[in-house]
Formats: C-alpha cells, structure tokens, sequence
C-alpha cells in the first residue's frame, strides 16, 4: 500500500536530509526520513528491552556474570563470522 505523508522538518533538519542526499548517502529524502523512521523504532525496542530488564534486575531476576558473557562471547563470533562472509 503506498501512502503519502507531508512532514514539516526544521531548516536544520531539511538541510541536513538535504546534504546527506547529496553527499550520495540516500537516493532521495523519503529514503533519509524512512531510514530515520526505522532507526527511531530501533531505538524505543532497545529502550524497551532495557527497560524491561530493569525490571528483572529489579525483580532479582538475574544471570550468573559467567553466563552473560558466554552469550556476548558467542554473539560477537557469530558477528565475525558474518563479516567474513560478506
């Protein structure tokens, strides 16, 4: 489904869609505005996440240290792993 938005921006903000479209970061402003969009979704998942394991913390609901890093260790080989491949 395709829908059209108009969204004022701040010269500022305008400028700045405007330079990285040029500099050839994004094709045009509705990618940079999407992309800023998809970023800001990121952003309120990860402080969800947080602030639901607060709330764990809270709880005493917590891992060993040993576990923790374990799971960051496998994670950060994983990531390599995916590096190298592309």
């Amino acid at each position: 489904m395709l829908e059209c938005m108009n969204v004022d921006l701040s010269p500022e903000n305008s400028r700045y869609v405007r330079q990285r479209v040029e500099a050839g970061a994004y094709p045009n402003e509705s990618e940079a505005v999407d992309e800023a969009i998809r970023l800001l979704r990121k952003r309120d998942e990860l402080r969800a996440d947080v602030l639901a394991g607060i709330g764990e913390a809270d709880r005493g609901e917590l891992l060993p240290a040993e576990d923790v890093f374990a799971r960051l260790e496998e994670r950060a080989r994983q990531i390599e792993e995916a590096a190298c491949r592309k």
